[in-house]
């Protein structure tokens, strides 16, 4: 039983980027706060248009954080 419940939590990110559970949850937690951040201050901006969008958050940018971020773990997955 102790397999079967530890391979639910390890086989994907073992087979899809090479990472071990913490590694994985480490990267879909920092990636899901950033997008969080990011809707809240949309939904903000959406309300109070006045609010300027800080760059760190606009989408140029937090584009290119899940572009970086996927490259990093497409050559992780290589080795």
């Amino acid at each position: 039983m102790f397999k079967i419940v530890k391979l639910l939590f390890t086989k994907h990110p073992r087979q899809c980027v090479n990472e071990t559970w913490w590694e994985h949850c480490q990267f879909a937690i920092n990636v899901g706060i950033r997008l969080i951040f990011t809707s809240i201050i949309f939904i903000i901006h959406g309300i109070f248009p006045f609010i300027k969008i800080p760059r760190w958050l606009n989408l140029e940018d937090s584009i290119s954080f899940l572009n970086r971020e996927n490259s990093n773990r497409e050559t992780k997955k290589q080795f």
